[in-house]
């Protein structure tokens, strides 16, 4: 490429018409080109994408230009980083697929650079084509249309960005509606006394963020609690409206969901409507992943009583293979738009006829979105779209049928749109609970959620496959998880059309194959194994640490204590064997000794070891020490709060590392597998110091004081009030959180010594 120097900013503007237009055409004509090579060419992801910087720095802005030529050769750097998704194997997203006309629409938007908020340079027909896509969804989804417009503002909706600012919309009108004229003069109330309320499902960020910009505080979103299905408690949401009004509380809005962000259920729209409607109470529905059923004949019934909502939110690029940015809110009653204008004479006419101007809340200049809302029902028009939508959803329905076949993988509950939520679980740990007749142990959630974390990095990384993971509350599984757990669970949300059940089946092989990979990496005993070998893994084991250790120290007082999970009662899934040992002497050669048995056994059964703290510091401690470390309890640092615990090879090896070892097995579950009647009655000694320790430390570090066993579990699990795990190191386990409440109620009942 020949280098020259670009023209200066004058020079170009001294090129005649024809230089321009042709400079222009070139440039257009290749970022074009580059663009589509991308959007065809075999979807990948850049090698490096899933590295994420520590930081990143920038260079100062250049001081002159460059050539168009070195431009591209920018965007190309640009477009080479970037993730082509269009793949039927991504299948953890329904927004990642576009259509052509909706891309086509997309080019000519910023070629058109036509801007909707000023009508001086707005052209009515550009309006139009706005009103005409609003008139479209508002027909769809059963509100009332004109069969003529006199203005712009008459037409009853308002696009935005995305889908939250969406939602803050409609919140906007909710509040104009319960406090007239607030958009001039402020809420008269204390924002406290304002209450909306939403489903109790495991997420509201957009409905928390639109509360958090309108400063009415995200503390003041009420959930209503939910039956099996997800959708509201009527009965509970009638109880709840009048507690709140007999408190003196004001509920100024009840969003539901036609589609919720988690489980992709639709509420029942036409009861809520009734009830809210009887209370006078906005009912605002966000349709962001629902508003598409209206395409379709099939799955219209499920929207039932959504015409009824104040309004609506529909995020056409979650559905409708629209490229980002474009969502919108329609209002029932078209008037509503206008309570929420802003007055601005300087570019936003209020005046002009045909131009949305100041009735687009947080919108200056507003891009020409909509058009590729109305290119894309141009093209394939309503029949199509449902259609698609169809298939969408029986995808959906194989793909649940197929993980229920699955003996490796857990159905989490249903959905009504195109969503499929599951994990895995090795089939022989969940043949192993319903046998005993018991859920999943915190424990062994631990490492499930670690499992399925690492399954979801796994496939992430490798290119090929996308599966949404995230850690999602409340997961709906009884008959395996307690009610109210924290689950990393996958999920499908299947939007292109190419996707078909060979795609899911892939995607499934190779969560199953990675899920044994892993069990066998990490070296994990299921408990539900054939013939019962893993239970008699473990039992040997122990039994063989048992002898040898009595063999070792012959009359000489000690106590052996295995501790962590494999000290807990009916877990489905073990790893290793934590074990501690606590004797008058711990000289060199009898930790070596300590050290190989232990080695040896863990060895011969097949049980992994775990070396984060090396043996030789670990295994074998005096009483003397384990006195210090009970009574010192948790280090502090200078400001008088609890260290952190550093993962760092010195750190772990550190004699406060060990210390704090120590403290935690005395203060958590534990279990004597050999010892003397001294070195059991050491023990317990000492558990009772350090239990001593741990309340009176929780005490000083609090601001308030504990006076009950719940409030000093939740400051232990706290880490005294700074955070969660990275301190004083406690796992919320039900065992765990039972030996914390006997701990404080022992030293309450007899503050000077409880056994």
């Amino acid at each position: 490429m020949t280098n020259h120097t670009p023209p200066s900013f004058s020079e170009h503007s001294r090129t005649t018409k024809d230089e321009g237009e042709g400079r222009a055409k070139r440039l257009f004509d290749e970022v074009v080109r580059q663009g589509v090579l991308f959007e065809t060419e075999i979807p990948k992801r850049p090698e490096n994408q899933s590295i994420v910087p520590r930081q990143v720095s920038f260079s100062s802005m250049p001081e002159s230009g460059i050539p168009d030529e070195q431009l591209i050769h920018e965007f190309i750097s640009v477009i080479a980083k970037s993730t082509n998704s269009r793949s039927p194997d991504i299948l953890g997203f329904s927004d990642i697929t576009t259509c052509p006309a909706a891309v086509g629409a997309a080019l000519l938007i910023p070629l058109l650079n036509q801007n909707m908020a000023n009508p001086e340079t707005c052209p009515p027909e550009v309006t139009f084509v706005e009103m005409e896509v609003i008139h479209w969804l508002r027909g769809a989804l059963g509100y009332p249309v004109l069969g003529a417009y006199t203005k712009a503002i008459d037409i009853g909706g308002v696009f935005t960005p995305g889908g939250c600012l969406s939602n803050t919309v409609a919140l906007l009108a909710a509040r104009e509606k319960c406090f007239p004229g607030s958009r001039l003069n402020g809420i008269p109330v204390l924002p406290s006394n304002i209450r909306v309320l939403v489903p109790d499902i495991a997420e509201n960020h957009s409905i928390r963020s639109a509360m958090a910009i309108m400063s009415l505080g995200e503390e003041n979103i009420l959930p209503i609690p939910v039956d099996a299905e997800f959708r509201m408690d009527q009965e509970a949401l009638k109880r709840i409206i009048d507690q709140e009004e007999n408190l003196g509380n004001i509920v100024m809005a009840c969003v539901a969901y036609a589609g919720d962000p988690t489980y992709l259920r639709i509420d029942d729209l036409h009861g809520l409507s009734q009830i809210l409607q009887e209370k006078d109470i906005w009912f605002h529905v966000d349709a962001c992943h629902g508003s598409q059923l209206a395409f379709s004949e099939r799955h219209r019934y499920k929207l039932r009583g959504i015409e009824k909502a104040d309004s609506i939110t529909v995020d056409p690029q979650q559905a409708m293979l629209i490229p980002y940015d474009c969502s919108l809110v329609l209002f029932r009653e078209p008037s509503t738009q206008a309570s929420l204008s802003a007055d601005s004479d300087s570019i936003f006419n209020s005046n002009a006829q045909w131009s949305f101007g100041n009735n687009s809340p947080f919108a200056g200049p507003r891009a020409f979105n909509s058009l590729k809302i109305w290119s894309s029902i141009k093209s394939h028009g309503k029949n199509s779209m449902g259609r698609m939508v169809d298939d969408r959803i029986e995808l959906t329905n194989a793909i649940q049928l197929e993980v229920h076949h699955r003996p490796n993988l857990i159905l989490l509950g249903g959905t009504d749109i195109n969503s499929c939520m599951f994990l895995y679980v090795p089939a022989s740990v969940q043949r192993y609970c319903l046998e005993h007749n018991i859920r999943l142990s915190d424990a062994d959630l631990e490492k499930v959620n670690q499992l399925n974390l690492h399954i979801q990095d796994i496939i992430h990384r490798e290119r090929v496959y996308y599966i949404y993971g995230f850690p999602l509350q409340n997961c709906p599984h009884g008959r395996f998880i307690e009610p109210g757990k924290t689950v990393f669970v996958l999920r499908t949300l299947n939007g292109d059309p190419q996707s078909t059940m060979d795609n899911v089946r892939g995607l499934l092989d190779r969560i199953e194959y990675l899920g044994r990979v892993l069990l066998t990496d990490r070296q994990y005993i299921c408990m539900g194994d054939t013939a019962g070998s893993s239970t008699n893994r473990l039992q040997r084991a122990e039994r063989k640490l048992t002898q040898r250790l009595y063999d070792l120290f012959d009359n000489n007082d000690f106590v052996a204590v295995v501790y962590g999970s494999s000290a807990l009662q009916n877990n489905a899934i073990l790893s290793n064997i934590d074990l501690i040992i606590f004797a008058h002497s711990a000289e060199s050669s009898r930790i070596q000794n300590v050290v190989s048995i232990f080695r040896s056994v863990m060895e011969a059964e097949g049980i992994l070891i775990d070396f984060e703290i090396p043996l030789h510091r670990r295994l074998l401690v005096t009483f003397e020490f384990a006195s210090q470390a009970a009574e010192s309890g948790p280090p502090l640092d200078e400001t008088g709060h609890v260290s952190s615990i550093s993962n760092t090879p010195e750190y772990l090896s550190s004699e406060e590392m060990l210390r704090r070892l120590i403290f935690n097995v005395l203060t958590t579950p534990n279990k004597i597998i050999a010892a003397t009647t001294g070195g059991t009655n050491r023990l317990k000694s000492l558990e009772t110091t350090a239990g001593r320790k741990l309340v009176t430390t929780i005490q000083h570090l609090g601001r308030s004081e504990v006076t009950t066993a719940d409030q000093f579990v939740n400051r232990v699990m706290s880490d005294g009030g700074q955070g969660e795990g990275k301190h004083l190191g406690y796992k919320s386990r039900r065992d765990v959180l039972e030996k914390l409440r006997k701990i404080f109620r022992n030293v309450q009942n007899n503050p000077l010594e409880w056994l």
